[in-house]
Order: C-alpha cells, then sequence, then structure tokens
C-alpha cells in the first residue's frame, strides 16, 4: 500500500485534535452557566449557612455560637404557626392551580376559534408584578367601594373584611397566590395535553367510555409526570411567597396570614437579628427540598 501524502494526512489529524478538544470546548460552553449560578446562588447560600452559626447584626462583629440560632427557632411558638399557616396556604394555592390548570389545558384542546385569545387572556397574570397584583386585588376585595363586595351585596349577603379578618385572610391570599400562579401550570400542562393523539380517545369512544372515565384511564395516567413537575415547580416557589402577601397584609390581621418568608423577614429586618434569620432561612430550605422531594420520588416511581 502506498504512503500517504501530506495532504492525506492533514485532515485526519485535523479531526482527531478537534476530537480532543471537543471536551473543553463543551465545557467552556456550560462554564458562565456554572460561574453565574455559583455566585447568585451557592456563595450566598454558603454565606448565610455561615451567618446561621453567628450572633451577626447590625455593627456587631459576628461571634460563633453553635447551634443556639437553630435551637432558639425550633423552640420558638412563632416558627411553628408559621410553618403552619405556610402549610395551609401551599395546600391551598398549589391544589387549585393543578386541578385548575389541568382543567383548563383539557378544555382548550377543545377550543378551536380564537385559541390564542383565551390563552393570552388565562396567562395575563404572568406579566403583573407583585405590586401590581396586590394592588389590584386590595381594590377589588375593598369593603366599600370593591367590587366583589357589591356583588356579595346584590345577591343578599353582607360585605365582607377579607384582608382583614383574622378567618379569612389566610385563605384569601391563598386564593389570589392560586391566580397569580395558575397560569405558569396552564403553560406547562397545555403542551403536554394538546400532543395526545385523538385516536386514542377516538377508540376509547367506540369502547363505549365516557368522557370522565377517558379522563381517568387516558389522560390523567399520561399526563403525569407533567402534573409531578408542575407540583415541584409551584411548591418551591410558593413556598417562597413573599411579595404580594406582604403587601396586602404584611402578615396581618394578628399574624393571621405571617408566613416563613415573613417571619424571616420580621426577625431579620424588624429585629435585627441576621444569625437567626439565616438559620430560619436555611431551615426553609430544608422544608421546601423534602417536599419537593415527595414529588421528586414520585415521579422516579411513576417513570
Amino acid at each position: 500500500m502506498p504512503a500517504r501524502t501530506r495532504a492525506e494526512l492533514k485532515p485526519g489529524a485535523v479531526g482527531h485534535v478537534a476530537s480532543k478538544l471537543a471536551p473543553l470546548r463543551n465545557w467552556s460552553l456550560v462554564m458562565p452557566l456554572y460561574a453565574l449560578v455559583t455566585a447568585v446562588i451557592v456563595l450566598p447560600e454558603i454565606w448565610a449557612l455561615y451567618l446561621s452559626f453567628t450572633d451577626y447584626s447590625v455593627g456587631r462583629v459576628p461571634n460563633f455560637v453553635g447551634l443556639n440560632n437553630y435551637r432558639a427557632t425550633l423552640a420558638a411558638a412563632d416558627f411553628w404557626a408559621s410553618t403552619w399557616r405556610t402549610a395551609v396556604f401551599v395546600a391551598i394555592a398549589v391544589s387549585l392551580q393543578l386541578a385548575i390548570g389541568l382543567w383548563l389545558a383539557c378544555i382548550l384542546v377543545r377550543v378551536r376559534r380564537f385559541r390564542a385569545l383565551v390563552i393570552a387572556c388565562l396567562v395575563a397574570p404572568i406579566a403583573m408584578s407583585h405590586a401590581v397584583t396586590a394592588t389590584m386585588w386590595s381594590y377589588l376585595l375593598d369593603l366599600n367601594v370593591g367590587p366583589i363586595n357589591y356583588a356579595i351585596e346584590l345577591l343578599g349577603f353582607p360585605r365582607q373584611q377579607w384582608l382583614s379578618s383574622d378567618s379569612l385572610a389566610l385563605p384569601v391570599v391563598a386564593l389570589i397566590e392560586f391566580w397569580a400562579g395558575m397560569p405558569h401550570v396552564l403553560i406547562l400542562l397545555f403542551p403536554i395535553r394538546a400532543a395526545l393523539s385523538p385516536e386514542i380517545y377516538e377508540a376509547a369512544e367506540i369502547d363505549g367510555a365516557s368522557p370522565f372515565q377517558s379522563f381517568l384511564s387516558i389522560t390523567l395516567p399520561l399526563m403525569m409526570a407533567g402534573l409531578l413537575i408542575a407540583a415541584v415547580f409551584r411548591v418551591i416557589i410558593t413556598m417562597r411567597a413573599f411579595g404580594t402577601v406582604w403587601i396586602l397584609t404584611k402578615g396581618g390581621p394578628l399574624e393571621a396570614t405571617q408566613l416563613l418568608s415573613i417571619y424571616l423577614y420580621k426577625v431579620g429586618f424588624s429585629y435585627w437579628e441576621f444569625g437567626r434569620a439565616a438559620a430560619i432561612a436555611w431551615l426553609m430550605l430544608l422544608l421546601t427540598a423534602a417536599a419537593a422531594s415527595i414529588q421528586v420520588i414520585r415521579l422516579y416511581r411513576e417513570h
């Protein structure tokens, strides 16, 4: 066999070098993302973890106090009361977001005319900031001029102080959080539902299955992975809810809407106990991770 010329060897040599450099090139593409995540998330979390073991406050040099902040937090009745309110808040908001989001996704598949306009109207809350959302709902729920109380009065029921009642405030802010977060679930679930083949439902209809039976036997199992993913994200986000609730009630009345995030804010910026606030933040992180892990484990078991 004749020896290869230099021209014949050059392309192969270039390809060999390129294959060797491919992993380095791939890492160079993702390293900026890793650097950003490290700077924005990892380093602040490590700093907060360090502060949680100190008595740091404004104008005070941090002194190591061990687990004292965690002991004080776990012994505080306000912490457990706020944890319970957060659990109720998340349960109401997330369960409604998943149920209504799934229902709307199934309905929108059947809509043919003006579907884009309907979807745009349903996802409009995503474009609103916490301040706008809180201001709008504060007006809608106002005792004297709110349209909701006006409609209730027309139906023969007394007006309600929705955000000033210690028994109504928490469910009301949970419903507002449901309204603000449901479009995120809809955006995730609608493409999944639209991708399901109509032939499956036609076969089920031929076999005599009702629409509800088709939903239980076809739609729900095939969309379960999407539902679990939506549940993970909504639980994580809702457990950290702060802006809208703070603007609406500031944790009141009588701490009826004091969620863990608001309790953390008060400890840190009202009492200036940044060490204990950091401990609360890490406990919130652990609680959020535990709640999300339940859904992730279910997702792995399903698939």
